[in-house]
């Protein structure tokens, strides 16, 4: 499974534009990165990748808790 993080303003994936991270810890960190609330994607090995969570203060904070995000 790999995650892709792209802003929530694209109303669909973008393989070409996202950045792809290795882990959901790395995809946090990318989009606060972006500086803009990001859709973070989960890609599966085999399928259609799927709108897995947004990156926004409410999320960043709970990643902090849970992945030390920023630390």
């Amino acid at each position: 499974m790999t995650y892709a993080v792209q802003p929530a303003a694209w109303t669909s994936f973008d393989p070409y534009g996202c950045d792809w991270a290795t882990d959901i810890n790395h995809a946090y960190r990318l989009g606060q990165l972006w500086g803009e609330t990001c859709m973070i994607w989960m890609c599966p090995d085999k399928g259609t990748p799927v709108r897995w969570c947004r990156t926004d203060s409410n999320t960043n904070a709970i990643a902090d808790l849970v992945f030390g995000v920023g630390r």
